[in-house]
């Protein structure tokens, strides 16, 4: 039997600074599908739902439970939109 060897690192994590994360917030706001199909002016969710199912939608997260977010910046840039 080989012995199995054990290696303990410590990593040390910097913080991010607040230019840093102010630059990410503003390429990054997810939105549900619900607030996108509002922003889009659709009366109902049904056809981002759809768009998912059949593959030709938006690009879309899913988190841990499932629920579905978009990421608005890409969206508007998709669609040539700006806000």
């Amino acid at each position: 039997m080989e012995k199995i060897k054990i290696y303990k690192t410590e990593q040390v994590i910097e913080p991010v600074s607040n230019k840093v994360l102010s630059a990410i917030m503003q390429k990054c706001t997810l939105v549900s599908s619900k607030q996108l199909a509002t922003i889009l002016s659709k009366k109902s969710d049904d056809t981002l739902r759809k768009g998912r199912s059949t593959g030709y939608g938006f690009n879309y997260y899913k988190d841990k439970r499932g629920k579905v977010y978009y990421n608005l910046p890409e969206i508007l840039k998709e669609i040539k939109m700006t806000i």
